[in-house]
């Protein structure tokens, strides 16, 4: 993926949005809904070299399960904050927060046996001290 791609594509949008604004307002968020699932594909295609290259580490390595959940938690994350700006530009403050708190809750309960397997490694730890 070139960034300057998706810079291109982003200012054409903006461009079509500002003379569609005046001639015919309501197909604005036809035309950012439009722009926004094609910058989205744009960065899913250009991620998928990188989750690979997680995936790989955590074969590897033996933290296969934590870079999946990696994976899983900014895949959320991502997505949270797309339906977020989203809510925000059709003037839904209160949902784009409900939103953002329904991913932030949503990757805790995510890392939970992350933190369960690192509390037991703590608890082993303190075990064998003398």
């Amino acid at each position: 993926m070139d960034s300057a791609k998706v810079c291109l594509l982003v200012l054409a949008c903006v461009c079509a949005a500002v003379v569609l604004k005046q001639w015919k307002s309501d197909l604005l968020p036809l035309l950012r809904l439009g722009m926004i699932l094609s910058v989205s594909f744009l960065l899913v295609s250009a991620a998928a070299p990188l989750v690979e290259t997680l995936r790989e580490l955590g074969s590897t390595t033996g933290i296969a399960e934590g870079t999946a959940i990696l994976c899983k938690a900014l895949g959320i994350a991502v997505l949270t904050q797309c339906c977020a700006n989203i809510c925000n530009e059709c003037g839904e403050s209160s949902a784009a927060t409900g939103v953002e708190l329904a991913g932030k809750l949503e990757i805790l309960i995510l890392c939970l046996p992350l933190l369960n397997d690192l509390l037991g490694v703590a608890k082993a730890m303190l075990e064998e001290l003398p």
